[in-house]
């Protein structure tokens, strides 16, 4: 471990090779790590297996993420249950996730149980996942409580979701500000709606541009809409353009629909016909009235402009 510290990793890696070779599980599994990061997934399996064999949890776990990667599921849930009956938190975290995608959701909540009882944050997230799909709306918020306090954004945020769904406002919003701060897309959007219902929009916007930063395309479109009720129409096109640069069909359907109030028809098509490429039926469906009540409307007035109507019979 010095030398890899030190940054000789081809005396790293020889080392972990003779402590493999004297039957050592840590260098077995150390071997691993640095040949997995180096890209050498077949000789890393083969040094996650050493380890395994030698009863190390790691080498275990890690084997079976190499192994599910490949597509050898049977194995890797077998690496998984051998890492969670040591008592290794990933490999049961692990073992619920390939669980709860083959079906099994009885077996996956019992495995992530084990790896939150073994104190993973995400465990406890997904765990709480699980009750609330189930109806068990008190387990779900106490799974969730526990993801909080371990740091877990995503689980501060579906904590905050469960809060504002019951009408605790005021723990929705701290939860959405924690998920926020630690990071979380949805959790900046999900506080700047609740921001803009209390009628806070300078919170609202700093908010959605957070979620826009990280990502959302949604947030954009939310943020353009704000930013058009305060008059910012410059600020406004902006964050449409940005969203439907993400394929948001809204933020593409709301461009066209400023584009259109500003006079500019050729660009208003053009993102009312991109609206319904992107879109949703009912985003598609308002794109194309647009598209048609536009297209008429374009036509009349060339019609006038060349002295309209029809010549008399």
């Amino acid at each position: 471990m010095h030398l890899e510290r030190r940054g000789d990793l081809r005396g790293a890696e020889a080392a972990f090779r003779r402590a493999d070779e004297r039957g050592d599980a840590d260098g077995a599994f150390n071997l691993g790590v640095l040949l997995e990061r180096a890209g050498d997934l077949a000789g890393a399996e083969d040094a996650y297996r050493h380890a395994d064999e030698r009863g190390d949890a790691h080498g275990a776990s890690k084997l079976g993420e190499l192994l599910e990667h490949r597509g050898d599921l049977l194995g890797a849930e077998a690496a998984f249950c051998r890492a969670d009956q040591r008592g290794d938190a990933h490999g049961a975290f692990n073992l619920g996730g390939l669980l709860v995608r083959r079906g099994d959701v009885l077996g996956a909540e019992d495995a992530y149980r084990r790896a939150d009882e073994r104190g993973d944050p995400q465990a406890a997230s997904n765990l709480g996942v699980l009750l609330e799909q189930e109806g068990d709306l008190v387990g779900a918020v106490a799974a969730f409580r526990r993801a909080d306090e371990r740091g877990d954004a995503h689980g501060t945020f579906n904590l905050g979701v469960l809060l504002e769904c019951r009408g605790d406002l005021r723990g929705a919003e701290a939860a959405f500000r924690r998920a926020d701060e630690r990071g979380d897309a949805d959790g900046a959007f999900n506080l700047a709606g609740l921001l803009a219902r209390q009628g806070d929009l300078a919170g609202a916007e700093d908010a959605y541009r957070r979620a826009d930063e990280r990502g959302d395309p949604e947030a954009a479109t939310n943020l353009g809409a704000l930013l058009e009720r305060e008059g910012d129409l410059a600020g406004a096109e902006d964050a449409y353009r940005h969203a439907e640069e993400r394929g948001d069909a809204h933020g593409a359907f709301n461009l066209g629909v400023l584009l259109e109030q500003q006079g500019d028809h050729r660009g208003a098509l053009r993102f009312y016909q991109r609206a319904q490429q992107l879109g949703a039926p009912e985003i598609a469906d308002m794109a194309r009235a647009r598209t048609l009540e536009l297209t008429r409307h374009n036509n009349r007035s060339t019609a006038a402009g060349n002295g309209g109507g029809r010549d008399a019979q």
